[in-house]
């Protein structure tokens, strides 16, 4: 490490990397240069948020120039991957923690914060998301919280009245605590003599293991975090221009498939479902005399306006759809039963439709399906065909199968809900002579 190096105040240091990055990583120069860099001698370590990077100068003089440039740009990456700008959970020390996880399997630094694989012990988790993460880690909290105390085994402990540590180190008559406390301090003073007043390996390692747990600065550095679409939009434009002109710098293939995948909208499919619902709604105008006319009053018949619409939800059972993929298809029909749609008709098909159509006025939970085979669209559309008195037809699915033809129907109205992000990329520019198309699930990122 230069002597100017050393010497140089919290500040120069960082902008002394941060310069360096303007020719080899323009991406993270560009991500850190949108923000304003702060001294902040309260803060535990470094932190972003709100259009500001704030850092403890301490922090920042107790790390070699190599630690320091993975700090930064790990914090540079979290930037770039939206964390502090979209990312909200309800548990302060998980967002960190799965932030740090997804960042450290974009980047696979030597900073101290273990990899996903690390801390399952499983190679499945290599190269999820944020979401993902904190689902995982809000699981694997919930399933490690300790047990209450049972109170008989806490009563029998009072109702004994000793230690049992005390008494087992009592036997021989000793003092307890007086040779530990001997032995501490000439322990004390060796350390002191041989480290001098202070270690700076042992204050970097000291220092990075606290920016490194969640526990320790978890709720400190993501304080800030809030949702912010101006910042989250300047960010997307700098990643956007990385891919146009190639200028990711040493940024890697997994980094660049996760800074890709924030820049495409997400699509709410409760959105898609609500304008379908309302494209589809159908009114039957009905004179009577219990109601006054607007025009006239009771000396003309008034007018009432009952919902008609009819609905045909259509659920994929095929072998490759799984049982919690079928609950959360039948839970959307649920949609449906709210500001006029009185019933929906339901039937399942794989290669061929399996059951006559089951009548629904309200929402339920449970239903026995049949079939497990494989999926073939071409039934669903001739039985629109053959019924043509539907207003909408929704077909879940995970869409392995051929595009159908295009049915003679015309009345009918077809939303294509698939039930993940990945099936519906695959297949809905096919169908889109075909209707409409959504996804429940994101695909991982």
């Amino acid at each position: 490490m230069s002597q100017s190096f050393v010497k140089s105040s919290a500040r120069e240091r960082i902008t002394q990397v941060v310069e360096s990055w303007f020719l080899t990583e323009p991406l993270l120069f560009a991500a850190w240069t949108m923000h304003d860099v702060v001294e902040r001698p309260g803060l535990a370590t470094i932190r972003v948020g709100r259009g500001k990077i704030e850092f403890n100068p301490d922090f920042i003089r107790s790390l070699r120039r190599d630690q320091l440039r993975s700090v930064l740009g790990f914090e540079a990456m979290r930037i770039l991957l939206g964390h502090p700008y979209a990312r909200q959970q309800p548990k302060a020390e998980l967002s960190y923690q799965a932030s740090n996880l997804t960042v450290q399997e974009c980047l696979r630094t030597k900073l101290p914060i273990p990899r996903p694989r690390d801390l399952w012990g499983d190679d499945r988790f290599d190269n999820q998301y944020f979401e993902f993460y904190y689902r995982e880690l809000a699981e694997r909290a919930t399933h490690d919280e300790p047990p209450e105390d049972d109170p008989e085994d806490q009563a029998a402990a009072d109702s004994s009245g000793a230690d049992p540590s005390n008494q087992e180190s009592s036997d021989d008559g000793s003092d307890p605590h007086h040779d530990d406390a001997e032995t501490t301090d000439s322990e004390t003073n060796a350390s002191e003599e041989a480290d001098g007043p202070s270690n700076g390996a042992d204050d970097a390692a000291s220092t990075l293991d606290a920016y490194s747990d969640p526990d320790q600065v978890g709720m400190e550095n993501t304080t800030q975090w809030d949702n912010d679409d101006l910042k989250r939009d300047e960010i997307n434009a700098a990643v956007r221009e990385a891919a146009e002109s190639d200028g990711w710098g040493t940024v890697g293939g997994q980094a660049k498939e996760q800074l890709m995948a924030t820049l495409h909208p997400k699509l709410d499919y409760r959105g898609v479902l609500r304008n379908f619902r309302q494209s589809v709604l159908s009114v039957r105008r009905r004179l009577t005399r219990m109601k006054p006319s607007r025009r006239y009053g009771f000396a003309q018949m008034g007018s009432r306006y009952d919902f008609t619409t009819k609905l045909l939800f259509a659920v994929d059972v095929s072998g490759s759809m799984g049982h919690r993929d079928l609950q959360l298809g039948f839970s959307v029909v649920s949609h449906f039963f709210r500001y006029g749609v009185e019933s929906v008709d339901v039937i399942w098909f794989d290669e061929d439709i399996r059951c006559e159509p089951l009548t629904l006025r309200r929402a339920r939970s449970a239903f026995e399906v049949s079939g497990r085979g494989g999926t073939n669209f071409a039934p669903v559309i001739d039985y629109i065909d053959q019924h043509r008195d539907y207003d909408g037809l929704i077909i879940f699915t995970d869409g392995y199968a051929p595009v159908p033809p295009t049915p003679q129907n015309t009345r009918t109205r077809i939303l294509w809900l698939f039930k993940d992000e990945a099936t519906h990329q695959q297949m809905h520019q096919g169908l889109r002579g075909l209707g409409r198309s959504a996804f429940l699930k994101e695909s991982p990122r």
